[in-house]
């Protein structure tokens, strides 16, 4: 900006000429020739300082307007990720809530299927332990049976060992009074050969 007044403008004064009399004009006032040229000057002045002012206000809107152009663009950016954020997470909070339902499910069914196996293997450790029991316990009956008819077998062997030996001394008593009796009677017998013999 150009500064404003006509010694600003003009340089530095110069020394007032002498009239034709010999007289000194400066301090002087001007005349109007040189009042026209200063005035003259000072709205060249202005007008320049204006133009300046003018650039720079124009230099100033079109940098806010760049700016506000750039704001607006930013804060239209802003809303567009803000909303595709809002989507992106009502979107994985979706499917998250989903995943979780279904990982819940999951896990139910998975707790209702091991309570199941629990239940039966419980069932089937009862009735197994049962059947031990029964066989133990059929093991056992026969092992008494065993033992008993054992106990019987020995009885009666030793019943039958004494019957034997009996009819076996009985035996040999009767074969040995018939042998005796035999041998009496052979006597005769040989006697009575003799004297068929004789005879013939």
């Amino acid at each position: 900006a150009f500064p404003l007044g006509s010694e600003d403008t003009m340089g530095p004064k110069k020394k007032g000429k002498k009239d034709k009399g010999g007289g000194d004009t400066a301090g002087m006032p001007l005349g109007e020739p040189d009042k026209l040229k200063e005035l003259t000057q000072q709205a060249i002045a202005m007008e320049i300082q204006r133009g300046f002012q003018v650039q720079d206000k124009a230099n100033a809107e079109a940098t806010a307007k760049q700016m506000k152009e750039k704001m607006k663009e930013a804060n239209e950016r802003y809303e567009k990720q803000k909303e595709e954020t809002h989507e992106i997470t009502r979107d994985m909070t979706r499917q998250y809530k989903d995943m979780q339902e279904t990982l819940v499910s999951k896990i139910n069914l998975l707790e209702g299927t091991i309570q199941e196996l629990k239940d039966e293997l419980e069932m089937d450790r009862a009735t197994f332990q049962q059947k031990l029991r029964a066989k133990d316990q059929v093991i056992t009956d026969q092992e008494e049976e065993i033992k008993e008819m054992k106990s019987k077998m020995e009885g009666m062997a030793a019943e039958f060992g004494d019957m034997l030996k009996k009819t076996l001394d009985k035996m040999k008593e009767r074969i040995e009074l018939n042998s005796a009796n035999i041998e009496e009677q052979s006597v005769p017998i040989n006697k009575r050969l003799e004297e068929f013999n004789l005879k013939d």
